[in-house]
């Protein structure tokens, strides 16, 4: 028979497993929730979505007459995510078979298993039906059609495409830099010179970064059957004039936006400046295309965008 010290050492110790157990628990829901959240964040591809809601309202900012947000184009904004979101699903669905035979896209939500490709079908149509008719009952036709072009020209053309042609590449590139027109269009302003020339710089901007990237997992595309450029021609030769092209393209849409108006001759001069810190990079990546000399000049591409899309937000403040 236990003396009541024993119990009360007992009794303690239960306390203490107890304790234990409960902490394992609340851990153990902690990394589900964590784990949760990071599947759902690389199922809607959350980094590139914020990417395209900042090039979106940059867009409208730039084409917007006063400063401000009212209902109306705050909800026509999240109709407008609702069929991106849409598309970026349905390309997954689409390129999942892809997906599983490469390394740095095996591991997303469909490839891997761990969410069903009919499921993520339904999904991805529900979110562009849900945003086609808001926009629709927003009574912006032209709005609603130039979303319905992006989402078509992104799912039904570039994505099959991936596996047929290089053309993918300047397709791609228009469904890139087609969300500076749809930021402009939330608040009817078209007409605005600086957003097609954010819209043409941005367009040029991903030859360079597209080919950076296809370099750098060239044997993966190979493997999936995606003619990227150095896989179209494994010469090299049409991957040197993408990246060319789009180089030369980035200086030639400042000097032409001089003369025509669409920037001022500050604005002409800090984006000469971002021209050059991609020259030598990329000059470098020409001599010798290579991993090492690709994910240079990707970085280099990245920051090139980000402070892209900063100068023109700082332009619109000051103008």
């Amino acid at each position: 028979m236990s003396n009541p010290g024993e119990r009360l050492a007992n009794t303690v110790v239960a306390m203490g497993d107890k304790s234990r157990e409960l902490a394992r628990q609340n851990s153990a829901s902690e990394v589900s929730i964590v784990g949760w959240l990071r599947e759902w964040g690389a199922f809607l591809r959350v980094r590139i979505l914020f990417s395209i809601v900042a090039t979106m309202v940059t867009g409208a900012a730039l084409a917007a007459e006063s400063a401000g947000v009212d209902g109306t184009i705050a909800a026509k904004l999240v109709f407008l995510i609702g069929i991106i979101v849409g598309a970026v699903i349905l390309n997954q669905v689409i390129e999942s078979e892809s997906d599983r035979l490469m390394p740095r896209t095996s591991r997303r939500p469909i490839p891997a298993g761990r969410m069903r490709r009919s499921w993520a079908a339904v999904a991805g149509a529900v979110l562009t039906l849900a945003g086609t008719l808001g926009l629709l009952a927003s009574g912006d036709i032209m709005l609603t059609v130039l979303g319905l072009a992006a989402w078509a020209l992104y799912v039904a053309i570039y994505t099959p495409l991936k596996k047929k042609t290089s053309w993918q590449t300047p397709i791609g590139a228009v469904v890139g830099a087609a969300p500076v027109v749809l930021g402009a269009g939330l608040v009817d302003g078209y007409h605005v010179p600086q957003v097609w020339t954010l819209f043409t710089l941005i367009f040029f901007w991903q030859f360079p970064h597209a080919m950076a990237i296809a370099t750098i997992y060239r044997d993966q595309f190979s493997q999936a059957g995606i003619q990227v450029a150095p896989v179209a021609d494994p010469s090299g030769r049409l991957m040197r004039l993408y990246t060319l092209a789009g180089l030369a393209g980035l200086q030639l849409c400042v000097i032409g936006s001089v003369i025509w108006g669409g920037i001022n001759p500050l604005m002409a001069v800090l984006l000469t400046i971002g021209t050059v810190y991609l020259t030598l990079p990329t000059l470098t990546f020409l001599r010798d295309p290579n991993q090492s000399s690709g994910r240079r000049l990707m970085r280099h591409t990245l920051v090139y965008l980000f402070l892209l899309i900063l100068a023109f937000a700082v332009f619109r403040w000051f103008h």
